[in-house]
C-alpha cells in the first residue's frame, strides 16, 4: 500500500492545518465564525459525492482533515454534523433529507444524529424510542443521550422503532415535547440529552426506508469511527511532540530529562504506539469498501488498537510531565482529556473487541 500523499491531498492537509492552527490561536473567534471558515475552504462539502453537490472527497481526505482537527483540539461540530448526520442524509433520497444536506454543505444549517439511549450502552440498532402513526404524521416517544454537538440550533435525526423496522425521523429541536439538556463534555465540546414526549411530526419527517435504515446507519457509523480514530492520531501526535519537547528542556540533576535512557525508552514506546495507530487507520480505510461484515470487523479492530495506543500515550505523557501535565494552563492535560473522551466514543475497547470476536476475527 502506498502511504504517500498525492499532490492535491498534500495541499488539502497544508490548508486545513493552517486553518485549524489559526483557529486554535484565536480564542476570540466564535464557533459560527469558524464554521464559516470550514465552508469557505470546502470542508463542509468535501466528503459528499458530486451528485448531491459535494466535492467528491474520499475517506483518505477525511482522515487528513480529522488528524489536523485532533492536533489542534478543534471544537467545531464537523464529526457530528458532516461525517455522521451529513453522510446519513447523503445516503437518503428523501427530498427533506436532500434539502437539509444542502443547508449543511452551505454552512446554513447543522444536524445531529441521535444514536444512543440511556441504559443501552453502545447498541443503537434496537432503540426503545418508538414512532407510531398519528393521522397523516407520526408521534415519537423516548430518550437519547450524549448527543455530541446537539443544541437548540441543530436539527435532530432520531432513529426510532416502527412497525416496519428502524425508522429515521427529522425532529426540530424546538418541537413541542422535545427537551434538550445541553452540557459541556470533559474535552471542551458540548453534548445533549434529548427527551421526546409524544412529539408530533408531519409525515414528511420520516426520511428513511425502515427496511434499510440499519444498513445505512452501520456504514455511516463505521466511517465516523475511522474519522474519530484519525482525530485521536492527531491528538496523540501533538501530545508526543509536547512530551519530547518537555523532556528536552526540563532539567534534573543538572541534565535534561531526555538524556536519561529509561525516559528515552518510554518516549520510544509512545512513538511505536502512535505509528501502530496510524498504520491501522490506513488499513481500516482500505476496508471501508468491503462487504459489511468485513468492514465492521476491520473498523472495530482499528478502534480497539487506537484506543490502546491512546491510553498508553496519554498516561505516559502525563507521567513524564509530572504535576504540570494536569494543570489547566498546560496543553498536555487537555489532549489527555480529548483522548479519554474519544476512547469511549462509538464504543470502548471491550465493545469493539467483542465485535471482532463475533465476526470470527479480522479480514485478511
Amino acid at each position: 500500500m502506498n502511504f504517500a500523499l498525492a499532490e492535491d491531498q498534500r495541499l488539502l492537509a497544508d490548508s486545513v492545518g493552517r486553518l485549524f492552527e489559526r483557529h486554535a490561536a484565536d480564542a476570540s473567534r466564535d464557533r459560527l465564525a469558524q464554521w464559516a471558515d470550514y465552508r469557505d475552504l470546502g470542508l463542509l462539502a468535501l466528503p459528499f459525492g458530486e451528485e448531491v453537490g459535494g466535492l467528491g472527497g474520499g475517506a483518505e481526505e477525511v482522515v487528513l482533515v480529522m488528524e489536523a482537527y485532533g492536533r489542534t483540539l478543534a471544537t467545531a461540530p464537523y464529526l457530528q454534523s458532516v461525517l455522521l448526520a451529513g453522510r446519513l442524509l447523503a445516503a437518503l433520497s428523501h427530498p427533506a433529507a436532500r434539502e437539509l444536506l444542502a443547508g449543511v454543505m452551505a454552512g446554513e444549517r447543522r444536524a445531529a444524529l441521535c444514536l444512543y439511549e440511556p441504559g443501552a450502552r453502545y447498541d443503537w440498532d434496537m432503540p426503545s424510542t418508538r414512532a407510531e402513526p398519528d393521522g397523516s404524521g407520526w408521534r415519537l416517544t423516548g430518550a437519547k443521550c450524549a448527543v455530541l454537538d446537539a443544541d437548540e440550533g441543530t436539527m435532530l435525526i432520531c432513529p426510532a422503532a416502527t412497525a416496519d423496522g428502524l425508522g429515521l425521523f427529522l425532529v426540530p429541536p424546538d418541537a413541542q415535547g422535545v427537551t434538550l439538556a445541553v452540557r459541556p463534555t470533559p474535552d471542551g465540546r458540548r453534548a445533549a440529552d434529548v427527551r421526546l414526549e409524544a412529539v408530533k411530526l408531519p409525515g414528511e419527517a420520516a426520511i428513511g426506508d425502515a427496511r434499510r435504515s440499519a444498513e445505512w446507519l452501520a456504514a455511516v457509523i463505521d466511517g465516523a469511527v475511522v474519522a474519530a480514530c484519525a482525530e485521536m492520531v492527531g491528538a496523540m501526535q501533538r501530545l508526543l511532540d509536547l512530551t519530547v519537547d518537555y523532556l528536552g528542556t526540563r532539567r534534573q540533576f543538572g541534565a535534561p530529562l531526555g538524556s536519561f535512557q529509561a525516559l528515552q525508552h518510554r518516549a520510544a514506546d509512545m512513538l511505536v504506539a502512535l505509528e501502530q495507530a496510524r498504520s491501522i487507520i490506513f488499513w481500516a480505510v482500505s476496508a471501508l469498501d468491503r462487504p459489511a461484515p468485513e468492514r465492521a470487523a476491520a473498523v472495530a479492530a482499528a478502534k480497539a488498537l487506537v484506543n490502546r495506543s491512546a491510553r498508553l500515550i496519554g498516561q505516559q505523557a502525563i507521567q513524564l510531565h509530572g504535576g504540570i501535565g494536569l494543570t489547566l494552563d498546560y496543553a498536555a492535560g487537555r489532549y489527555f482529556q480529548r483522548l479519554t473522551v474519544l476512547e469511549g466514543l462509538f464504543g470502548d475497547s471491550d465493545h469493539h473487541l467483542r465485535q471482532v470476536e463475533r465476526a470470527g476475527g479480522v479480514p485478511a
